[in-house]
């Protein structure tokens, strides 16, 4: 089978490798922007939001992505525990404290340590799975095709390429910092992020926008995610790089994988938890147009 991927973000990359792995002749069209992936955190927190929600399907799709992403490259995923401080809600986390047992680490006055959790170097991720393709004789350019698959992300999702489909596509701006007197080893949560990446130096974010899409970075979200840090620490800092990217999220920020005509589909709707479910899900998809299996019934989008 001859098949054609638009976009190489973290959906494109995983599903061409997907594909290729198995003997499809594949073709990607990447326009070297990379969507948000290039300049994603990659962080992978396996109980997120203000509600102490484990992630969907966590046990289904980690246990996979992990094995995947140390496949191409085991120095990829950095495993970092996960610090999670309370912002006055101690008592919703006892509530929920059942559910999210298999992730806790500790617990104390200032917070909880999930286990569990790390981060993945989405730039290095590309460049890696480019790599790998390029040895498996995929070609990136437009080619003759059978079936087409669109992971165009948030730009996709803004123009309607599966009809119906609504989005709440956000935007987010993140910081890299370097503090030169502040040794964290963990990554901290709660009211933001920061992730200590080496050097002395740590990602931090990230703001939610629903509005100003093509503005690129702003002194507004610059201003936001330098609160973040500062209810982290108070340490000196320099800003040594501010980016922004646009998350593509659909439902109930699930991914989606849409027949949009017979020889046409859209895997995308990866938001901010892309790491985690992107290789499950292209491996899904693969499994059914090379194999026939059935699709999960809980990732296929009808319309």
């Amino acid at each position: 089978m001859t098949i054609q991927i638009e976009g190489f973000g973290l959906a494109g990359a995983c599903l061409a490798l997907a594909l290729a792995h198995r003997g499809a002749k594949v073709f990607v069209h990447d326009d070297g922007l990379g969507g948000s992936t290039r300049v994603a955190a990659g962080l992978v927190n396996p109980v997120a939001g203000k509600n102490f929600q484990p992630s969907w399907r966590i046990n289904d799709f980690w246990p996979e992505a992990l094995r995947f992403y140390e496949s191409l490259d085991v120095s990829l995923f950095k495993p970092m525990p996960i610090f999670r401080k309370w912002l006055s809600d101690q008592a919703k986390f006892e509530k929920k404290e059942a559910l999210v047992r298999p992730w806790v680490e500790s617990i104390s006055a200032e917070g909880v340590f999930w286990r569990g959790g790390g981060w993945l170097d989405t730039s290095r991720f590309l460049e890696q799975a480019r790599q790998a393709l390029l040895a498996l004789g995929v070609r990136f350019e437009q080619g003759s095709c059978e079936v087409k698959i669109s992971c165009t992300g948030a730009r996709g999702l803004m123009k309607d390429d599966a009809k119906g489909l609504s989005h709440r596509c956000a935007k987010g701006e993140m910081l890299k910092v370097r503090i030169t007197d502040w040794q964290q080893e963990n990554i901290l949560t709660g009211g933001g992020w920061l992730i200590p990446i080496g050097q002395h130096e740590y990602r931090v974010g990230a703001t939610y926008d629903w509005d100003g899409f093509e503005r690129g970075p702003t002194s507004e979200g610059r201003e936001k995610v330098v609160a973040i840090l500062e209810g982290f620490t108070r340490k000196p800092f320099e800003i040594v790089d501010h980016v922004s990217g646009v998350r593509p999220i659909v439902r109930r920020s699930q991914p989606v994988l849409f027949q949009r005509k017979p020889k046409e589909w859209i895997f995308n709707g990866l938001g901010s938890k892309g790491v985690i479910y992107a290789p499950g899900t292209a491996r899904r998809l693969a499994d059914h147009l090379l194999e026939g299996k059935l699709l999960d019934s809980e990732l296929e989008w009808t319309g």
